[in-house]
This record gives C-alpha cells, sequence and structure tokens, in this order.
C-alpha cells in the first residue's frame, strides 16, 4: 500500500499495489522530455516488461460510487479470491494477477464523506444531483455541468456537493500547472513513476456505461482507444449488457469553431505518461427516463469486471516491439 498523501479535509488517499515494479527499465527521461529526443525508450522500455501495468483510479467525484464499487470488488477478488459479491471469478483472477496493478479505491474522500448513499439505483435524478453538484444558497441546484462554471466551488453555495474536495476542487479539473488539491500532483507523480500500459479513470453519469472521448493526445492514441473501446463494448454486447452506442473515433482537437474540449486528469495523465488513459462512465441506475432499464447493483459491477478483464486481456499488446524496434 502507498500513501499517496491527504486531500485538503486531511483524509488519507492511498493506492494498492500488486505485482513486482521493473525499475530497472525505467529511463532517464520523463514522458514528455524522451518524446523531445525522440526516444519514447527514454521514459519507459515498455517492450521489455515482463507483465504489463494497470491502474485503477476510482472516486474522483464522491457521489459516484460505481467506480468505488468495481475497484473496491477487485481489490476483495486479489485480496480473498471472491468479488464485492462474494463470487469466485478465477479467470479474472489470475488475467490480474499477470500484471502490474495499481488501484486508488477512493481519490476524493472528502466529497464521499458528504454523500449519505451507497448506491442510487432506483432514486430520482434530482436528488442525485443536489447531492452530487450541490446547490447554490437559495437551494436551487448547479447542475451539470454548470457545476464546472464555478471552480473552486466557493461563494454561493448551500450544499457542497461529492463532485468537490472540501475546499471546493474538481480534481477532474485541477489547475493541472499549479494544482489547488494536495492529492492531483502525487496521483501524477505515482502515474509517471510506474509508466501504466492502461490507466483506467472510473466514473459515472446516468447513461448506458461509455468510454469517453480523450482530448490533447495524439491521434494515434485516440485510434487505440477507439479500437479498445469496440473491444469492450463487444464483450458487453455478449453479456446482454447495455452500453453507449458510439465509440469515441478519432478527431483532431479544436477542429470546430466552438468551445475546445478540456484538458482534464485523463489527458494529463498521457502527459504524465500513461500510454493509453481513459474516462469510464457507468450508470447509476437511477429512475429516469435516459438512464438504461434494468440497470441495477449487478449489473453495475458486472459492467466493470468486464472492464477489467478486457484491460487484462489487452495491456499485454502494448509490450509487443513496434515496428522499428
Amino acid at each position: 500500500m502507498i500513501d499517496i498523501g491527504r486531500s485538503n479535509g486531511g483524509r488519507a488517499v492511498r493506492a494498492v499495489c500488486y505485482g513486482d515494479p521493473e525499475p530497472a527499465l525505467r529511463g532517464n527521461a520523463n514522458h514528455n522530455s524522451a518524446l523531445g529526443a525522440g526516444e519514447a525508450e527514454a521514459y519507459w522500455r515498455r517492450h521489455l516488461r515482463r507483465r504489463p501495468v494497470v491502474f485503477v483510479l476510482a472516486g474522483m467525484h464522491g457521489h459516484e460510487v460505481e467506480g468505488m464499487m468495481g475497484a473496491l470488488s477487485i481489490l476483495r477478488l486479489m485480496e480473498e479470491d471472491v468479488d464485492l459479491a462474494g463470487t469466485a471469478r478465477p479467470a479474472l483472477l489470475q488475467k490480474l494477477r499477470q500484471t502490474r496493478l495499481i488501484v486508488v479505491p477512493l481519490a476524493n474522500p472528502d466529497g464521499r464523506a458528504r454523500v449519505p448513499y451507497d448506491g442510487w439505483v432506483g432514486l430520482p435524478l434530482p436528488e442525485m444531483t443536489r447531492v452530487g453538484q450541490g446547490t447554490r444558497a437559495d437551494g436551487s441546484s448547479y447542475g451539470w455541468p454548470g457545476c464546472k462554471a464555478v471552480h473552486p466551488m466557493r461563494g454561493d453555495v448551500g450544499e457542497l456537493g461529492g463532485y468537490f474536495d472540501d475546499a471546493g476542487v474538481n480534481l477532474a479539473h485541477d489547475e493541472f500547472f499549479a494544482p489547488m488539491s494536495p492529492v492531483t500532483a502525487p496521483l501524477l507523480k505515482l502515474v509517471s513513476a510506474e509508466g501504466p500500459d492502461l490507466f483506467l479513470n472510473l466514473h459515472s453519469y446516468n447513461f448506458a456505461p461509455g468510454i469517453l472521448p480523450l482530448a490533447y493526445v495524439p491521434l494515434q492514441v485516440k485510434r487505440q482507444l477507439a479500437e479498445w473501446t469496440r473491444h469492450y463494448y463487444s464483450r458487453m454486447s455478449a453479456a446482454g449488457l447495455p452500453h453507449h452506442p458510439a465509440v469515441p473515433e478519432p478527431a483532431p482537437d479544436g477542429e470546430d469553431e466552438g468551445t475546445p474540449p478540456a484538458f482534464n486528469f485523463t489527458s494529463a495523465a498521457w502527459h504524465a505518461g500513461a500510454a493509453l488513459p481513459f474516462t469510464f462512465e457507468c450508470g447509476h441506475g437511477l429512475a429516469d427516463d435516459s438512464a438504461p432499464r434494468d440497470f441495477g447493483y449487478g449489473e453495475i459491477l458486472h459492467a466493470h469486471h468486464i472492464l477489467f478483464e478486457t484491460a487484462a486481456d489487452t495491456a499485454p499488446e502494448s509490450l509487443r516491439p513496434k515496428s522499428g524496434e
């Protein structure tokens, strides 16, 4: 276990690690400097790794408990050979044990401490919005994405939503060049130290599970993400589970004349050294017309298990020598 740091509210944030690291394969440069030299191996000689590195980050938003559930499930599986529901998953366990696995189950303990619910299945959307994104002093909801228009969230606040830490910081949109959260810098430092082959940033929303587009990374990384997403969606379909209909097809950043995409934590993770980072959004299971039908806690857990199995199956591909290496 690694102590990453303490939140603005003074709560501990920790990572649990499995599998031996391979520090001898770490180069002499950070990721961006290695790219500047035109020598990716000056950062990590990934293709020489004996095992791929999978990094799972959950709980960046304190009310998005679904990712925390998934992270806790693989922790229990690694420790006790059964998942969070008490079910043995020997195939998944064997695959995970073949990786270097880093799990941060709760990145924002401040926000989680303000959320009175352990899950949202069957609850109304306005209640999740009130607790998650918070309210103004007059009780009106900030909602999404309006809650992002004030950052850090201070001033006209009635209830501070679980989205934020105790200083009102949304870790997904921290000021990455001068972090406002004491957790942001050490999290990215851990990403840089590990150079993960896959970085899974677990979130949730009110729709069918989906993987979001990735901004401010090379086009080839976006193409890798699109291909990875097809693998995952295919497995979800085979399991009879709903998923987002659209694959995040590659597109150059800023091609539209409108507001450019945000540089968020997942974008920052690539620049810190994650080979393929992505944001996974799982459904909450709310009682709302926009939510998938019959999507309860069992389906939420299953969607995460398929995600982790896909990660364990596909991460070794990054170890294969590329043309010209």
